[in-house]
């Protein structure tokens, strides 16, 4: 499965790309300020998704790919 990532503040949620409400969730998100960091992470579950991106990126490589314009995968 690939997960993208949304933030805001110190919340990260990793939504399931391939779910058929993944489209309406972020949606949500995004109405209620989170943004969605440049990254995809393959893993088998949200949990070891979010472990793979707090471990494998740092926010200044989140920063430059954000600047430009460049998608990170994990």
């Amino acid at each position: 499965m690939e997960f993208c990532v949304l933030s805001k503040d110190n919340v990260l949620i990793l939504e399931d790309i391939s779910c058929n409400d993944t489209a309406e969730i972020i949606t949500s998100l995004f109405k209620q300020g989170f943004i969605l960091a440049p990254v995809l992470i393959e893993a088998n579950n949200a949990e070891d998704a979010r472990r793979s991106f707090i471990n494998r990126f740092t926010w200044e490589e989140l920063a430059n790919a954000l600047k430009n314009k460049k998608l990170l995968r994990g």
